[in-house]
């Protein structure tokens, strides 16, 4: 499929002639491959991920990806953010403290326990929730609308009781946030 100096050294693979922009990321404990409005797809590799694993989840998620870039081609690139390190730095704080204050509003009806809360520079999410109840949040929601970057928040929090995007999790979510179709949808028009 690939020669292995093609993987460690080429910034873009091809599959199957879709272009593939590639980095290796001390951060990333997974594989992951995201695709961004326009049809811009990234994959992202830990380094220690041999290349024989990252060669079997290409071929794994290449009828997925052939998908999701026709979708993506399809719309805009979307409002185009801040980003950087520099905006990281200079935002992280400030994103810190709106989440810590929305959280404390919205738990204070969802009355759950989390762990950790992270504001870190993410590539391809807002935000996650790990099974220790580690909430982890993309600094660039700081740029969204008010409403959109709550949202993110009230997603987040409700995940810790309901780790996946059942019927249970999204009544839970509209609870505070009941106008989370329109957001969701809404909040696709912005580029990561």
């Amino acid at each position: 499929m690939l020669k292995h100096w093609q993987l460690l050294f080429m910034s873009v693979i091809k599959i199957d002639n879709t272009p593939i922009e590639t980095r290796r990321s001390n951060r990333a404990k997974r594989i992951s491959l995201a695709v961004h409005p326009g049809g811009r797809a990234v994959l992202t590799i830990p380094p220690r991920a041999s290349q024989q694993l990252v060669e079997g989840f290409l071929y794994q998620h290449k009828n997925w990806l052939k998908q999701q870039i026709i979708k993506a081609s399809k719309i805009d690139d979307g409002i185009p953010l801040p980003a950087g390190r520099k905006d990281y730095l200079r935002n992280k704080e400030k994103a810190r403290r709106f989440i810590l204050t929305c959280l404390e509003k919205h738990n204070q009806n969802y009355r759950l326990r989390f762990c950790r809360v992270s504001v870190k520079n993410l590539y391809a999410s807002w935000g996650s929730c790990s099974s220790k109840k580690n909430l982890n949040f993309n600094y660039k929601l700081i740029h969204l609308p008010t409403h959109l970057a709550e949202y993110i928040v009230v997603h987040e929090l409700c995940h810790l009781k309901e780790m996946n995007h059942s019927a249970r999790f999204w009544d839970l979510v509209s609870k505070a946030v009941p106008n989370h179709k329109r957001f969701r949808k809404e909040l696709r028009e912005y580029q990561m």
